[in-house]
């Protein structure tokens, strides 16, 4: 096996890595230089030439450890690899252009290690793809306590992606009758206090925790003694919401959480970053798409009669109300019947209105709030105060939400359906408040992409 998992056999990774490393960057920036006409002192040739580019490649492996890009759970989803990557080629970047700068020399370089460094990540990346998630003797094994919802959730999402860096190879029970039984194709190997047996049978490395009522039920003992043997425990909510990238709302989620758990800090400098990012996109995209804002209007007032724009009251960032524009897609007498939620296939769309709909036109209006303050680009998308209402009151949390801007697009919109009902609602609060939590610029970008792919795929509603 070219790779054993967890910390045990990072050092062949890392090996791997400086291997790939010196040697793109000796020969590009070897042949590079020649062309250039860079004095020979950087070629392979040169004892001064290979010191440059080994210490180049030790700049990437410290980066790549730093990011935690040598644990084969850290980047079992492809999300967190690419973030992970990225964010490791900027530190070498810097790094290196650092060097450059400062060491007599090296100034004939300039830019030319640019494209080596660019080709080294992403080797880097196929490679992670294809000793952490293709090879399934390379992922972290996985253990779950508890036969629970929370367990079985997480057992269908690991089940559906192809890419992961981790494997459940069996589950813990205190429930008479559940051992040797299957749960979602997964065995349940044991009784909770056969945690150390199975453990060293099954060459666990991870003890992922589910029970929610704990009290002499917990196998504290033999999860301390797994602890001294290196092996990770970890507790299920995190974990649930590293596989499903939402937190999980139920009856064991207390107030406690939220004040302890790490996130759902946002700086100042971040909100004036946001702010900057919408005031400008949304100016330039509102002058550049006046012809279609025309169009699109023209084709809604020749269909049916009644306004070309929807106005609607909204709850903004801190329960602030504010009136959301929309490109009409309904027939004006919609609402005569009260206030409801849009439905797929709603009978009350008009032609036009279905098109605009699809192609996310109908939503082109909105830059005007986003330019006025009232909502960003990305963020929880703004709901009408008489289900926000309902919401509070059967729902756990939901005003947690409204602790950001309302967007034009959210982290929901693109992993869930349209909602429909006060359920989807809730199930969409799941992935508002992971947003809330790890509110940041790459989520953002990531957001914005897969706004794009939904839009140019048609999957919008």
């Amino acid at each position: 096996m070219f790779f054993t998992r967890t910390t045990r056999g990072a050092g062949t990774v890392v090996l791997a890595d400086a291997l790939i490393s010196y040697l793109l960057f000796a020969g590009i920036l070897s042949l590079l230089s020649l062309l250039s006409g860079v004095p020979d002192a950087l070629n392979l040739s040169c004892a001064f030439g290979n010191g440059v580019f080994l210490f180049f490649a030790l700049i990437v492996i410290v980066a790549l450890a730093f990011n935690q890009l040598y644990f084969p759970v850290e980047c079992g989803i492809r999300i967190d690899l690419v973030k992970r990557i990225v964010s490791a080629f900027t530190a070498s970047f810097f790094g290196i252009a650092a060097t450059i700068l400062f060491v007599e020399g090296l100034t004939p370089l300039y830019y030319l290690y640019v494209l080596p460094l660019f080709l080294i990540f992403v080797a880097v990346y196929f490679f992670r793809i294809r000793v952490f998630h293709l090879r399934a003797e390379n992922r972290e094994r996985i253990l779950i306590l508890g036969v629970t919802e929370q367990a079985l959730e997480i057992i269908r999402e690991t089940m559906s992606k192809r890419y992961r860096g981790y494997d459940i190879v069996g589950l813990l029970t205190s429930v008479e009758g559940q051992v040797g039984t299957e749960k979602e194709g997964v065995p349940v190997l044991g009784y909770l206090h056969d945690l150390d047996e199975v453990v060293e049978e099954r060459d666990v490395d991870s003890v992922v925790v589910t029970l929610r009522n704990r009290r002499g039920k917990l196998p504290v003992q033999e999860l301390l003694t797994a602890k001294t043997k290196h092996i990770r425990i970890l507790e299920g909510s995190n974990f649930y919401e590293k596989v499903k990238k939402k937190i999980i709302i139920d009856e064991f989620l207390k107030p406690s959480w939220f004040i302890f758990e790490e996130g759902f800090y946002h700086t100042s400098l971040h909100g004036m970053i946001k702010r900057t990012q919408g005031i400008i996109v949304s100016f330039i995209l509102l002058v550049l798409l006046s012809p279609v804002l025309l169009i699109v209007a023209l084709l809604i007032k020749l269909e049916s009669s009644g306004p070309v724009f929807f106005i609607q009251e909204r709850v903004g960032r801190d329960g602030k109300p504010f009136r959301l524009i929309k490109f009409r897609s309904m027939r004006s007498d919609a609402e005569k019947s009260g206030p409801t939620f849009a439905q797929k296939n709603d009978t009350r769309v008009t032609r036009v209105g279905a098109f605009i709909r699809k192609v996310r036109l109908d939503e082109i209006p909105q830059f005007i709030n986003i330019f006025k303050g009232d909502m960003d680009l990305v963020g929880p998308r703004p709901e009408r105060p008489v289900f926000v209402d309902q919401l509070i009151e059967t729902v756990p949390y939901y005003n947690m939400r409204h602790s950001v801007r309302p967007g034009l697009t959210g982290w929901a919109q693109v992993n869930y359906t349209y909602g429909e009902n006060l359920e989807d609602s809730r199930e969409k609060l799941k992935y508002d408040l992971y947003y809330v939590k790890h509110f940041s610029w790459y989520l953002d970008v990531l957001i914005l992409f897969m706004t794009i792919r939904e839009v140019l795929y048609r999957k919008g509603q």
